[in-house]
C-alpha cells in the first residue's frame, strides 16, 4: 500500500491550489503530497471555465454580495483576496489581463495556459499526480486515512477532500464527493443546479429563439421581486439564458421549486414607464400607417416586437394610428414587465456550479473538519457558490490555498 503525508482527492481548481499551497508551505521539510484524480488528466473542468478562456478571478471577488450559501465563506475570501490570487499565478509565470466587469483571464485567453503552469508548478515541487485513481471510499485508519479505489489503496496522514460538486458531470464532477463527506460524518445541505438556463413556456419563447437583447431581469414570486440582474438575455427553444438569467437561476432551487415563480424582463431599464409611453406615442403619431409590431421595430429586434405586441395587445394587426392611449400604456407596461413563467431549470449537465453542499459551520476557520480531524474540505463541495465572472474560480483558489496551507502546518 502506498503511503503519503498528504492526499488531495480531486485534481480540479481547488485541489490543484491546495496541493500547490501545501508544497509551498512544506518548504524544505520532506512532506510527500499526492493529488488523486479520477480522470486521465487533472483540470478537465478548469479547461471549460469562461468558455475556455479561464476566468481566473474578478477584481470584486472580495465582495460578499457576489456569493451565496454559507456566510462563513467571507473569512476565507478575505484571507486570499484577488490580488493574492494574481500574485500566485504571476509567480508561476502567467501573464494576465483584465477585461470588462473586472474579469481577469490569462493574457492568452486560453485555459491551458493556466492549467499547464499549475501542473508544471506541482511537478517542480515534487507533488505526485495519480490519474485514473477514482476514489470510492475514505475511512479513518491508524495514523491517518485509508483511501480506496479500483486502482489501488493509499494511506495518508492528512487528507484534503476537493472532489467538486455535481455540476458539469462530463468533467468528472458527479457529486461523489458529497457521499465521501457524509461517510466521514458530515451533513450536506440540499444541492441544486446554479448558473444554468431557466425553463419557461415553449409556446411563449419559441418564436423568439435566437433573439438576444439587453434587459434587467427579475426573479419574482407572488408578483414581488426576489432578485434582479442585468445583462444580455438569450431566448432559446424552451428556456431563457444569458449571464443575468444564470444569476437568477439558483432562486428556483433555493426557494424549493415554487409554482408561481416568473422572470420579468425590463426591456428598457434606462427609461421610466412614463417616458417610454411618451416615446411610443411620438412614434405612433409619426408613423400612423404602421402596425404595432412594425412600430416597435425602431425600439426592439423585430421578433421581440412582434411578441411584445401580442403579449400586450393580444395581436399585432392594429395600426399605430388606431392605437388608443390605453393601448400605448399597455405596450409600455409590457415592455417594462415582459413576464415568463418559470418551469424549472436545466439539469446538472448544463449547470456551471453546484448550490448547496457541506456547511462551513462543520469546519474550522482553516477548513479542517470538526467531525473528522485531519480531514480538510474545499471548493465546490462546500455550501458556497458565486455569480458569473470569475467568482467561483476565486472561491476554488482561496479555499484550496487555505486547506493546503493549514494541512501542512498540522503535519509539521
Amino acid at each position: 500500500m502506498q503511503k503519503v503525508d498528504l492526499a488531495v482527492i480531486g485534481g480540479g481548481a481547488s485541489g490543484l491550489a491546495a496541493a500547490l499551497a501545501a508544497a509551498e508551505a512544506a518548504q524544505t521539510k520532506k512532506i510527500s503530497i499526492a493529488v488523486l484524480e479520477k480522470n486521465p488528466r487533472v483540470g478537465k473542468k478548469l479547461l471549460l471555465t469562461g468558455n475556455g478562456h479561464c476566468n481566473l478571478t474578478n477584481r470584486a471577488a472580495g465582495s460578499p454580495s457576489h456569493y451565496h450559501g454559507d456566510p462563513g465563506a467571507l473569512a476565507v475570501l478575505n484571507r486570499f483576496p484577488p490580488e493574492q490570487i494574481l500574485s500566485l499565478f504571476q509567480k508561476l509565470g502567467l501573464l494576465c489581463r483584465e477585461l470588462d466587469g473586472g474579469r481577469i483571464y490569462p493574457y492568452s485567453l486560453q485555459a491551458p495556459s493556466a492549467l499547464n503552469l499549475l501542473r508544471r508548478g506541482l511537478e517542480q515541487r515534487g507533488v505526485k499526480t495519480l490519474c485514473g485513481f477514482d476514489v470510492k471510499s475514505v475511512r479513518k485508519a491508524d495514523g491517518g486515512f485509508q483511501i480506496s479505489s479500483p486502482a489501488g489503496e493509499l494511506l495518508a496522514r492528512r487528507t484534503i477532500l476537493a472532489a467538486g460538486g455535481a455540476a458539469c458531470p462530463r468533467s468528472g464532477s458527479d457529486g461523489c464527493g458529497f457521499a465521501l463527506a457524509e461517510a466521514l460524518g458530515h451533513s450536506v445541505t440540499p444541492t441544486y443546479p446554479a448558473l444554468v438556463p431557466v425553463k419557461t413556456d415553449p409556446v411563449r419563447v419559441r418564436p423568439l429563439k435566437g433573439v438576444r437583447c439587453p434587459a434587467l431581469a427579475s426573479f419574482r414570486l407572488g408578483g414581488k421581486s426576489v432578485r434582479t440582474s442585468g445583462g444580455e438575455v438569450q431566448f432559446t427553444e424552451s428556456a431563457l439564458s444569458g449571464i443575468c438569467i444564470f444569476e437568477l437561476s439558483r432562486c428556483f432551487g433555493e426557494l424549493r421549486a415554487p409554482r408561481d415563480a416568473e422572470i420579468s424582463l425590463d426591456l428598457f431599464p434606462e427609461y421610466p414607464g412614463k417616458k417610454l409611453e411618451q416615446m411610443l406615442c411620438a412614434a405612433a403619431n409619426g408613423n400612423r400607417a404602421l402596425s404595432a409590431p412594425e412600430l416597435l421595430e425602431g425600439f426592439l429586434p423585430k421578433a421581440l416586437g412582434i411578441e411584445l405586441a401580442r403579449y400586450a395587445l393580444g395581436g399585432g394587426s392594429k395600426q399605430a394610428g388606431a392605437l388608443k392611449p390605453e393601448d400605448l400604456v399597455r405596450l409600455a407596461s409590457a415592455a417594462k414587465q415582459f413576464c415568463f413563467p418559470v418551469r424549472g431549470t436545466f439539469s446538472w449537465d448544463r449547470a456551471q456550479v453546484t448550490a448547496g453542499g457541506v456547511p462551513l459551520s462543520e469546519l474550522t476557520g482553516q477548513l479542517e473538519s470538526k467531525k473528522c480531524p485531519g480531514l480538510y474540505l474545499c471548493g465546490e463541495l462546500l455550501d458556497v457558490d458565486g455569480d458569473c465572472g470569475g467568482f467561483n474560480l476565486n472561491w476554488a483558489w482561496a479555499s484550496g490555498l487555505t486547506a493546503g496551507k493549514a494541512a501542512v502546518h498540522r503535519l509539521k
